[in-house]
């Protein structure tokens, strides 16, 4: 009886625990290769710029980009990718050069955290940015507002 009460309690554990801490959302690594993979697909590639301690960046990987990669619904939308701008990992640009995650978010004019920029394949920005999270009720809204005008863009 002692074991099957520790199952009961194991697996209800397991059943409750949030989905979205199963899933990663990519690094961007290589930019260049993204881009040409979202060229072929005829996606854009949705990034997520972020940093250590930013809660709004949390939340939106949290509560939207994480469940959008766990949906699988996006597999045909968009690349979904992100960059900790506070690691300053490297990472090769558009043009195949390697560049810090800093400079990298100066060159895209990112300035505050989190923004969120929809790219086309030739690496222009395809929507409006979405810098912060003015209201965690409309940002889901917002986000597919964003992907949906990126979508309308490269048709």
């Amino acid at each position: 009886m002692p074991r099957i009460l520790a199952l009961i309690v194991l697996l209800s554990g397991l059943l409750t625990a949030p989905l979205s801490h199963a899933v990663d959302v990519p690094p961007l690594t290589d930019l260049r290769a993204d881009l040409a993979e979202a060229g072929e697909r005829n996606i854009p590639v949705l990034v997520l710029f972020h940093t250590h301690g930013c809660g709004y960046c949390h939340y939106v990987m949290e509560d939207h980009l994480q469940p959008m990669v766990l949906s699988g619904q996006y597999v045909d939308r968009a690349l979904l990718r992100q960059i900790n701008v506070g690691d300053n990992d490297v990472l090769v640009d558009q043009d195949g050069r390697e560049v810090e995650a800093g400079d990298f978010a100066r060159r895209m004019k990112v300035r505050f955290f989190p923004t969120v920029l929809i790219l086309g394949p030739d690496a222009r920005v395809l929507a409006e940015p979405l810098i912060g999270v003015a209201n965690i009720d409309l940002y889901g809204t917002q986000l597919e507002y964003a992907l949906q005008e990126a979508e309308a863009q490269l048709r």
